[in-house]
């Protein structure tokens, strides 16, 4: 990666906008994706909505899934 020099804010703020549907773009697209896939937390929880009739028994669901999710 080349190392800009600016001479005052102005082209500090130009040089940060970048076109969409530019190569630029596209690359830095793709390193926010790639950087949120490696350091986000995986959560793997199974998929639909559940109901529960107090906290208490919610927390404990969620202590199961916890324990078996990873």
């Amino acid at each position: 990666m080349p190392i800009k020099k600016f001479r005052s804010l102005d082209d500090i703020r130009k040089a940060l906008r970048v076109e969409p549907g530019t190569l630029e773009h596209s690359y830095a697209l793709r390193s926010v994706f790639w950087m949120a896939d490696r350091f986000a937390p995986k959560q793997q929880l199974p998929p639909g909505v559940y109901k529960y009739r107090s906290i208490e028994e919610a927390r404990a669901q969620r202590t199961t899934w916890e324990q078996f999710g990873r």
